[in-house]
């Protein structure tokens, strides 16, 4: 896991280097830089494979300058197959022999994590892996082209660009932006699964679909299921550094523990968060039940309300982009114990209730499509939009009855008309399909069960939680890896029948596996979305006022409509539309040098 950055095109050499240096944080270990006229490659290496000088970047493999961020799992099959012989035991020279051999088809060949680049006789070439798991940014601007592991070494060589008030409705529908659009016009994302070729000025980008059409009745069987749930665990034991994992005491991570304890020689270190006080929210306890079941070496650590605003603080100051996940401040404190025990790669169970119809929403949103189907939806549809309500049930039913997309995804957070009746900017009906109408096009009817499994693969996991994962984690000097995401066991599961995959119940698949690896305590918890204690915080220490500090300079907000959101929010509505804008405009405050050009 590491950090790189590129410019092809004049430059000047202090400031490419400062650029360079503001991803230091992703690659403690090694730096490595390429500067020619016009072409400047620089790579912060975090070793986890092959530790050895000899591994570090850029790299030169037969012609062809290799960037890599990220790791290969396949690469010892891939060396077998390319034959021949090899300088480094690292997955990188793997990969740079990899695309001499396939070039373009590459990626078909990975088991992995990756944002690479490669420089050859004049023409660059960029890919990101198909989930999204490791970031790849670019602009162009008139004399250069410049990519990067995160914005902000983009944004030090290119400081005239400023984040737009005219995105702020993507950030409030999907928590965070959507690629290939970022918070920043002329700052773009690769899309996960993208190949973006720049050669002579011109950029021309591709994107492979990740996700396969599903097959009416085809099923597998759990034990084939659990044979590649476990096969991907053990790829991503694969380490020269020490492997822990993230325990909360839910299904996703203890089965992902409890596999990797078994893999593995010694006890596999686990960790948890937990808020004294307030039980209700508290997990420590189902993470020691399983940690004591299948012997790992347990931590659990407690987070109050003063270590909550002072990492929400440092969160905030380190993004490039607002991100209103609430679950990343509570990983920021962890990751900050993780790395202090010497862990360098962790193991999560991000993945899994996309897969497995974790949520609940999504049986419920099946109820709701059939109304599309009703006689007399025509009259219903005038009668909704007479009759508005701010619920979301009320907003599923006026889409049904319009024939719209109903389910946008998991991340959806306000819908445009909350927008429209919060923001001083006119939100139109509809606005939340624009930044992934690309996603309805290539998927097609946006209904039904295996819809929903692609779009939150594409947004609420590929723009919201992997990225909250790899910048939170590789802050820190970790690399974090999520077995559930492996392209192999995602395509066998998303090739079968979805309504099979469905089934009656959330996560009846996944329970079939994890019954031989958890006690029934954890099998038969009841569910409960992630949450904490952050709004009970928010309130008792004030800091909600940061809202009103920045509405007063920017004029982002109409002042009922915010009032309304903050007093419900004190009996437990809205929580979380709450804590988006807190996060917003406490960002906006740690980074008064990118403020918009089109603030009023």
């Amino acid at each position: 896991m590491c950090g790189i950055f590129g410019i092809v095109g004049p430059y000047e050499p202090e400031q490419a280097r400062a650029a360079f240096a503001s991803l230091a944080h992703r690659g403690p270990d090694a730096s490595g830089t390429v500067c020619e006229p016009g072409l400047f490659l620089g790579h912060h290496r975090l070793a986890i494979i092959d530790p050895l000088p000899e591994g570090e970047q850029p790299m030169r493999v037969e012609g062809v300058t290799v960037l890599f961020n990220g790791e290969i799992y396949n690469y010892r099959e891939l060396r077998d197959e390319l034959g021949g012989t090899f300088r480094t035991g690292s997955d990188t020279e793997a990969l740079g022999r990899a695309f001499l051999r396939w070039g373009r088809q590459m990626p078909s060949r990975l088991r992995g994590m990756y944002a690479a680049a490669f420089w050859r006789e004049g023409t660059l070439h960029l890919f990101r892996d198909p989930f999204g798991k490791k970031p790849l940014y670019y602009a162009r601007t008139e004399e250069r082209f410049l990519f990067a592991s995160e914005i902000g070494a983009i944004l030090r060589m290119a400081p005239q660009i400023r984040w737009s008030r005219d995105e702020l409705p993507t950030y409030l529908s999907f928590q965070s932006f959507v690629s290939p659009a970022t918070h920043y016009p002329g700052i773009f994302q690769l899309e996960p699964g993208g190949y973006l070729r720049y050669e002579e000025g011109r950029i021309s980008v591709e994107t492979d679909e990740a996700v396969p059409r599903a097959v009416s009745g085809k099923r597998i069987g759990v034990g084939e299921v659990e044979t590649l749930v476990r096969e991907s665990v053990a790829y991503r034991l694969v380490s020269d550094a020490p492997v822990g994992a993230l325990l909360s005491g839910g299904i996703d991570s203890s089965l992902v523990a409890a596999m990797a304890q078994r893999c593995g020689d010694g006890a596999l270190p686990t960790f948890t968060v937990g808020y004294e006080g307030y039980e209700k929210y508290d997990e420590r306890r189902y993470a020691r039940i399983v940690a004591s079941h299948i012997g790992s070496d347990h931590h659990a650590y407690a987070m109050d309300m003063e270590a909550f605003l002072e990492t929400a603080d440092a969160l905030a100051a380190h993004l490039d982009e607002p991100l209103a996940d609430p679950a990343a401040v509570p990983l920021w404190f962890l990751a900050e114990k993780v790395r202090k025990e010497g862990i360098k790669v962790l193991l999560t169970g991000d993945g899994a209730d996309e897969l497995f119809f974790g949520y609940r929403p999504y049986y419920e949103i099946l109820d709701v499509e059939r109304a599309r189907e009703l006689k007399y939806r025509n009259w219903l549809r005038n009668y909704f939009r007479a009759h508005y309500s701010p619920n979301k049930e009320w907003e599923w039913y006026k889409r049904a009855f319009e024939g719209t997309a109903i389910f946008r995804g998991s991340a959806e957070l306000f819908t445009d008309l909350q927008q429209n009746a919060l923001l001083k900017q006119n939100v139109k009906d509809g606005r939340s399909l624009e930044p992934i109408g690309h996603l309805v096009d290539r998927f097609g009817e946006p209904f039904g069960p295996q819809w929903q499994s692609y779009i939150d693969l594409k947004v609420q996991l590929g723009e919201l939680f992997l990225k909250k994962l790899d910048r939170v984690t590789m802050a820190h000097g970790i690399e974090a890896r999520s077995p559930f995401l492996d392209r192999r066991l995602v395509g066998k599961l998303l090739a079968c029948d979805p309504a099979w995959r469905m089934g009656g119940e959330p996560k009846w698949l996944l329970k079939e596996v994890a019954g031989g690896f958890l006690p029934p305590e954890i099998l038969q918890r009841r569910k409960k979305g992630f949450s904490y204690p952050y709004m009970e915080w928010l309130h008792r220490s004030g800091e909600l006022e940061v809202i009103g500090r920045v509405d007063r300079q920017l004029g982002l907000f109409r002042r009922d409509a915010l009032d309304f959101l903050i007093e419900r929010s004190k009996k437990g509505r809205f929580k979380h539309q709450v804590y988006a804008l807190w996060f917003l405009c406490k960002w906006i405050e740690k980074h008064p040098s990118h403020k918009s050009d089109n603030m009023i």
